[in-house]
């Protein structure tokens, strides 16, 4: 009625035969003499699910999730630290069953979408010829879908009650009053759960209590294996009554025959028609874990299709297991004395077994616990394809991966409906064949729930990981500022042709589309064509330094005075802003000095008396913004010393090489608004000039050459000031191409410090780049760096292991090959290779093989195409 409030409202069955007197007392209706309500034709075994627990007619089983952890690029010491973590947590559960399942859903582009338009406050506008901004996440969605990306989850269920008739009589008792389970024996569960929690919560397993959304969601596709989940499950109801558990199946037929190969599915609702064929782990070789081999229910990530998993397992105590495997040795004894009684050699495989079963069993005796503890069970891989002939061609596939790569077999049985079913909380075992019987160890070591997902879920999409698994990799570099609290500083590092400058310009342009300030320093030029992209052309500009005005890399210039309005109005703040000015002058007298020694012969740079007459002379130029060179040389000529004329002929030298074109870029102050400008992209190179080579003595370098140093050490300056000048707040993205020649001088190893400490504060995001790790390792910021990207290193075993600390992953244990192999092409392809790969490590500490892939961007790779002589 208007105005009347409206609730919601959980009507059972029992409530429905419920009807409202006149004074608002419930009566219950008396049925019809002779009718009897039908009962619901349940399809499972299960009756209830309340909580993060679920109910069969004779069971009660915990669910937890398991969160993904951390396994590539580990040392070996950690990865056995979590293995035996592992291994006690699955032994503190001895005598009960547990079922672990790992289950895959698709992974949601549309919410990725919306979360990165969510953190893009500013996207540029769409121009004509270019690509919108909707249209720009349309198609990474797109691109996402067409690769089947999957986020895999990983469910531990543990069996720890066996419901008696009394049980069982009092759930139907409650269900006439709509309470489901006696509350006794919910309070017992409690109890329990409470153990579990505190047992598998620590380091290891990590778990937490399942919610009702995600049991909810595990028992759909543990029915439907492999097909579409539902766009929209409940989740709101902490409960699920027997016949609300219809809704999970009411909408799946299943077709299938006693000896058929495979599981036919068909979602009644959508059409969606999927087969599924069920194998079981059979006979193993002997596993070396981690030395040796991958984790063996984790293996099967390497697929480039999604591959459900369910296993069933009886966690066995020390006298359990020791019953069990004395039980097996009586068995040995008397097959050995019918052969001895029979005059017959017995089989040398009898020995060996006898021999065995003694050796565990004097472990156990001996042993710790967790020595003593054994897991028996079941473990199931379902492989899920559209047709029957691909189904199957997948699942050749994966037991030939097992058999050659993990030495384990395995099978493919009859009855894969009854095998398919087991996939669901609360179904029996399909079959008692198989059963593997192992340490609780190698179980432990089998873990389904290692991860690699490395970057973050609100970042661009730059690409997937190349590792075991193919999950997708975004990336936002204002992560680490904005959320973490940490650097802004990432390093690129490869030998030439790794793919610096194009992943660079990549995520220059993606950060531009976001309305992000961008500045990028190329030196060779190629990133200039990023301008010409018409979605960016309206807002980007190129400054070609060989072509500059002059005293546009003024050197006093370049240092940014600090403003007032960014401390605080407050005795603290003021004296932060004073500190500020300071330091912004001391950082002018040093680059002035560096600036000007590379400028001279290297011969009179060398000398001491030069060194002194520098920093006489800048310590009497005011070190402000408007001051120039000139204000140097002044001050050299008039400190001359009327004995050795020094500082007129330093004075000279530095004015002859103020005659030179590109020399008087450093001379004079800039043109109003030449250091500042609201681009969203700008690109500083120097086209056509000439690097020189650091190995090479300064004598030996041509007069270009000289000029290319100082002109890189300050051009990095110039990009900084861009980001400097602007306000605090918004977002700044730097790219520093050549960074090994800011190593070796006070200036440079100062700038890339402050760099890295004030890039939270300004929110500022600095890509570094470098052929040599070394560099940047000999510039002390490796502390400071939060997201590393090493390419392809090949030639030298040294270098890679530097990389390696770059990266902080052990080295000396084979990951140096690793490097070497990033982006190997066949020798028989004569074709460019169209990816490049790079080990990636984030803010987080996450360490993956990734595959930068930036094909689904239009055009973009045309216009970063850096390889010479090669059509655009």
């Amino acid at each position: 009625m208007p105005g009347q409030d409206l609730v919601p409202v959980r009507q059972t069955r029992a409530e429905a035969a419920l009807v409202a007197t006149t004074d608002d007392k419930p009566t219950r209706v008396k049925p019809i003499a002779g009718q009897k309500e039908r009962q619901p034709l349940r399809e499972l075994s299960l009756t209830e699910i309340a909580g993060h627990v679920t109910f069969t007619p004779a069971s009660v089983t915990a669910w937890y999730a398991l969160p993904g952890v951390r396994w590539s690029f580990r040392p070996d010491l950690e990865r056995e630290a979590l293995i035996i973590a592992i291994a006690e947590q699955f032994a503190g559960l001895a005598g009960m069953r547990v079922h672990l399942r790992r289950t895959t859903r698709p992974f949601p582009a549309d919410q990725w979408a919306r979360t990165v338009d969510r953190y893009t406050a500013r996207p540029l506008r769409t121009v004509p010829g270019g690509t919108s901004w909707a249209d720009h996440l349309v198609a990474a969605q797109r691109h996402l879908q067409q690769l089947s990306h999957a986020e895999g989850e990983t469910y531990l269920g543990i069996t720890f009650s066996r419901r008696g008739a009394f049980d069982q009589l009092g759930e139907k008792v409650g269900r006439m009053f709509g309470r489901g389970t006696k509350l006794s024996e919910r309070e017992k569960i409690e109890k329990r759960s409470l153990q579990f929690d505190e047992v598998l919560g620590s380091f290891g397993m990590r778990a937490r209590r399942a919610t009702t959304a995600e049991l909810e969601g595990l028992v759909y596709r543990s029915v439907a294996l492999g097909m579409e989940p539902p766009r929209l499950l409940s989740g709101t109801n902490e409960e699920w009554e027997s016949g609300d558990i219809l809704a999970l199946t009411e909408s799946i037929e299943r077709y299938r025959s006693p000896y058929g190969s495979t599981v036919k599915l068909v979602n009644r609702l959508t059409g969606e028609e999927k087969h599924t064929a069920v194998l079981t782990v059979g006979r193993m070789e002997e596993l070396e874990i981690p030395q040796r081999h991958e984790p063996w229910l984790h293996f099967h990530e390497r697929c480039p299709w999604p591959v459900e998993l369910s296993s069933r397992i009886d966690i066995l105590g020390p006298g359990e297991a020791f019953r069990d495997l004395d039980h097996r040795l009586r068995l040995i004894r008397s097959q050995q004395r019918d052969y001895d009684e029979h005059a017959m050699d017995a089989p040398p495989e009898l020995q060996r077994l006898a021999e065995r079963a003694l050796g565990v069993g004097d472990e156990m005796t001996t042993g710790l616990p967790i020595d003593a503890a054994r897991a028996h069970g079941w473990h199931r891989l379902a492989v899920t394809a559209d047709t029957k002939e691909e189904c199957l061609e997948r699942a050749r596939t994966l037991m030939q991966m097992y058999q050659r790569d993990m030495r384990i077999s395995l099978q493919h049985p009859k009855n894969q409906d009854w095998l398919a079913r087991e996939f669901i909380p609360g179904e029996p075992v399909a079959q008692t064949g198989y059963v593997r019987r192992m340490p609780v160890k190698l179980f432990a070591a089998a873990l389904p729930q290692a991860a690699s997902t490395v970057g973050d879920q609100r970042g661009d999409l730059i690409g997937r990981t190349a590792g075991t698994c193919r999950r997708p990799v975004f990336l936002d570099l204002h992560f680490a500022t904005e959320v973490r609290e940490k650097s802004g500083l990432s390093v690129f590092v490869a030998e030439p042709g790794g793919g610096k400058s194009t992943l660079m310009g990549a995520i220059g342009y993606l950060a531009a589309r976001r309305g992000v300030q961008v500045t990028l320093l190329d030196p060779s030029g190629p990133l200039a064509k990023l301008c010409e992209m018409p979605e960016l052309k309206p807002f980007s500009r190129v400054l070609n330094l060989t072509g500059s005005e002059y005293g546009t890399l003024a050197p006093y210039a370049l240092i940014p005075s600090p403003r007032r309005e960014h401390y605080e109005d407050s005795p603290d703040g003021q004296r932060e802003y004073d500190i500020a000015v300071s330091n912004a002058r001391s950082e002018r007298r040093m680059l002035v000095q560096d600036i000007c020694a590379m400028l001279l012969p290297p011969q009179v740079q060398r000398e001491a008396s030069t060194a002194r007459l520098l920093r006489h002379a800048a310590r009497h130029v005011p070190a402000e913004e408007d001051s120039a060179l000139e204000d140097i040389v002044e001050t050299l000529q008039d400190a001359e010393d009327h004995t050795t004329g020094d500082g007129a002929e330093l004075a000279a030298l530095l004015l002859d090489t103020a005659e030179m074109p590109l020399a008087k870029l450093f001379f004079g102050t800039p043109d109003r608004g030449v250091l500042e400008d609201d681009t969203a992209l700008t690109v500083i190179t120097m086209s056509g000039l000439r690097l020189p080579d650091l190995g090479i003595e300064r004598e030996y370098w041509s007069a270009e050459e000289a000029l290319a140093l100082p002109m890189l050490h300050t051009a990095h300056r110039l990009a900084v000031r861009r980001a400097y000048g602007g306000d605090m707040h918004r977002r700044k993205l730097v790219g520093l191409d050549e960074a090994h020649f800011m190593e070796g001088w006070k200036s440079g190893r100062s700038f890339l410090v402050r760099l890295a400490r004030d890039s939270r504060k300004w929110n500022l995001a600095a890509l570094v780049a470098s052929q040599n790790p070394k560099d940047i390792l000999g510039l002390d910021v490796q502390n400071l760096v939060s997201t590393v990207f090493v390419g392809r290193i090949a030639e030298d075993t040294e270098v890679a292991e530097e990389a390696l600390k770059l990266l902080r992953v052990p080295t000396g244990v084979g990951y140096e090959s690793v490097l070497a192999s990033l982006s190997e092409q066949d020798v028989t392809e004569t074709s460019k290779l169209r990816y490049r790969e790079f080990v990636m490590r984030d803010v987080d500490g996450r360490v993956q093989r990734i595959r930068a892939d930036f094909s689904w961007v239009r055009g973009l790779l045309d216009y970063l195409n850096t390889t010479p002589g090669e059509e655009k």
